[in-house]
């Protein structure tokens, strides 16, 4: 299949965004700073990851099931050596942790291969019925509280939607239709983000990750109506992002072809650094070395591991089988 230039500089887009969100989480424990106005980022991060997964999907040539027994492989593989190194090589691991609960970054390919498996049940049927379910789901699974972050199920149910708009998007034409609305987008996220600066307070991070059941807070009607709120915002930042995104072949569209080992690498980067306290001091230019850090010596890795693959002639079928 033919490489659209478009979807790998969303893809390069969307993981330069993961990196840098992780990277100042991780920078703000160490130097001890706020970054809660970096809240913006979450707002179109993983709902357009999601979304791109769903989109590839149709676009696959393997069946769900094959793509879940790869997408899930790749996952087991990562979540056991990564959750060696952790425990045995820098001692992170906690009392009390488990293996089940992915590490870090690890929860996206989970929630992939769930969401690869429920292609079985909605394929057959419209994007309306499909996504009004979806949205359904994703409400009403906060009252639900054995639904947690175990094994990634929260996040797979709440971000569903994003799945569904992405597999249906050859018939709804989102892409087109954000486009010939852009303005009034434009407008909606001029709005938004000032009322977020003013009010940033009123999202937390639990809020936007949308992995926690409602009962985890005081008030379970207040936050499903946060979390109501929650897919307004991603919808219109998500949107937003599709319309900047330029189309044509850039620098940036290689890194777009890199995006799964940019991915696994880059947490195991980041918690090794804090183990062993590798900062320099000055938490601006700290943070910013250590962005830079983590980004090349990702990408520098992902380069070599495909150049390798290219080398024993390991190709697979199909160029955009997940957002990843």
């Amino acid at each position: 299949m033919k490489r659209i230039f478009y979807f790998d500089n969303i893809k390069c887009i969307l993981i330069l965004f993961v990196v840098l969100n992780h990277t100042i989480s991780i920078c703000s424990d160490y130097y001890g700073y706020d970054y809660s106005w970096f809240k913006i980022i979450t707002f179109f991060m993983i709902p357009l990851f999601i979304f791109t997964t769903g989109l590839f999907a149709r676009k696959s040539r393997r069946t769900p099931f094959e793509r879940f027994l790869k997408i899930l492989s790749i996952y087991i593989i990562a979540q056991v050596l990564i959750t060696l190194y952790y425990e045995y090589i820098i001692n992170i691991v906690e009392d009390g942790e488990t293996i089940f609960i992915p590490r870090f970054t690890l929860w996206y390919l989970l929630t992939c291969s769930y969401l690869y498996l429920s292609e079985y049940l909605f394929r057959k049927y419209n994007f309306k019925t499909v996504f009004i379910i979806s949205l359904i789901l994703g409400l009403s699974s906060g009252f639900i509280e054995c639904i947690d972050d175990y094994l990634s199920i929260s996040r797979t149910i709440t971000f569903f939607p994003f799945f569904v708009l992405g597999y249906y998007e050859k018939e709804i034409n989102i892409i087109k239709y954000v486009n010939k609305y852009k303005k009034i987008i434009y407008i909606l996220v001029l709005i938004m983000t000032i009322w977020f600066f003013f009010n940033q307070d009123f999202f937390n991070f639990k809020d936007t990750y949308l992995k926690y059941s409602y009962f985890d807070y005081n008030n379970p009607q207040e936050c499903f109506f946060k979390r109501f709120l929650m897919y307004i915002f991603f919808f219109v930042y998500s949107a937003f992002v599709l319309i900047v995104t330029p189309r044509k072949k850039m620098f940036i569209s290689k890194v777009g072809k890199y995006t799964l080992i940019i991915y696994l690498i880059h947490g195991v980067i980041l918690k090794t650094m804090y183990k062993y306290k590798l900062f320099i001091n000055g938490y601006i230019i700290g943070t910013i070395i250590t962005y830079i850090f983590v980004i090349f010596i990702s990408i520098s890795i992902s380069y070599i591991v495909s150049r390798i693959k290219k080398y024993v002639k390991i190709k697979e079928e199909g160029k955009y089988e997940g957002s990843i």
